[in-house]
């Protein structure tokens, strides 16, 4: 491209106005296949093709204003019409995969961006969040993360594991993936979001499991004086710490695993946070920091949870004396920043 070339582009107004509505695209795309998923749209094409007639009626869904929602997803390559049927396209099968993301940051927080303008004032307190979303959310997207890091740290454990306590169990994916993959296993989910802890308890019957899992609606502190005979051999703490810290400070952290050790002496503990590096640019410079991490970070900011380094965490640690017996990573194939790292903690031997 020659220098000419270049100076026609940077005076061509309609290039720089294509270029500036992008994100606004992007938004609007993004909240889009949130609802498309969130409506059970996708569910049901995924099942067969459908007239816009039918899956009005099958979804009691305004069939004039879903025909105007298809085709602005169909000019997105998410669907196409074929002989006056709707059909999910290729892109959008593998949109799905990562069905997770859209529920945790435009179903869990997509009214925090909204309300960052008017929270950035003095005195202004904390931007809302859709808790349940966030939960449901989170667990969709440990199957990517979370669960494979806690069943490598899990292997760590010299004893054998009979009894999981998680706390800030979501919807129970981890609860009910564990609960399959070690048919000998028993779990105690903790959820302290009512519509979280619903949804988990919703899907711990669909799985047949309520037997072998129990579900709490309390906090991470609350439940300290939660009534239990059971003895956990492990439990999962899974972004959880870094609710605790924005809400309870540093004291709250230290009372809360404190706390765990007074009440169960030998249990192993799996914590999984995200690392805070929003300030390191070469980090930041990483497509999946782009995509994922900054806007991650950047709600942290506004919905009273903190995130921390690696080197806060490892202190705090050793200041309640707990050793670090492993410590890992999520998939690289998955994620390769680094920036969701897994601890797997054991009381000090003294």
């Amino acid at each position: 491209m020659t220098k000419k070339d270049v100076k026609m582009i940077e005076e061509n107004v309609e290039y720089q106005l294509i270029e500036a509505l992008q994100p606004i695209r992007y938004h609007v795309l993004a909240t889009q296949i949130y609802h498309f998923f969130n409506e059970g749209i996708y569910d049901k094409l995924l099942e067969s093709d459908h007239s816009v007639e039918s899956l009005a009626k099958a979804l009691n869904l305004d069939e004039r204003k879903l025909l105007g929602f298809l085709r602005y997803l169909a000019n997105e390559g998410i669907v196409e019409f074929i002989d006056e049927k709707v059909r999910l396209t290729h892109k959008c099968k593998q949109i799905n995969e990562f069905r997770g993301w859209y529920t945790l940051m435009i179903g869990g927080y997509g009214r925090t961006y909204l309300q960052i303008g008017e929270k950035l004032k003095e005195g202004s307190g904390w931007a809302e969040r859709d808790g349940r979303q966030v939960g449901v959310g989170s667990c969709q997207m440990s199957k990517f993360d979370a669960i494979p890091l806690a069943r490598s740290l899990m292997s760590a454990i010299p004893n054998e594991c009979n009894y999981l306590l998680d706390v800030g169990c979501g919807e129970g994916l981890f609860l009910i993936e564990f609960c399959r993959a070690f048919p000998h296993l028993k779990a105690w989910g903790v959820e302290p979001d009512k519509g979280g802890y619903l949804a988990a308890t919703e899907a711990v019957r669909k799985a047949g499991l309520e037997e072998r899992i129990i579900l709490t609606n309390t906090s991470a502190l609350g439940l300290l004086e939660s009534p239990f005979k059971q003895e956990p051999d492990f439990l999962i703490v899974s972004y959880v710490l870094q609710e605790v810290l924005g809400q309870e400070g540093e004291a709250g952290v230290i009372k809360f695993l404190t706390g765990i050790l007074e009440r169960f002496p030998d249990i192993y503990i799996i914590v999984i946070e995200i690392e805070d590096l929003i300030e390191n640019k070469k980090i930041m410079a990483h497509n999946m920091s782009l995509a994922f991490y900054n806007p991650y970070y950047l709600l942290h900011y506004f919905t009273n949870q903190r995130l921390e380094k690696q080197e806060f965490w490892e202190r705090l640690f050793e200041g309640c004396q707990l050793e670090v017996k492993a410590k890992d990573f999520a998939n690289i194939n998955v994620d390769s920043t680094d920036l969701t790292v897994g601890y797997l903690l054991h009381r000090k031997q003294k």
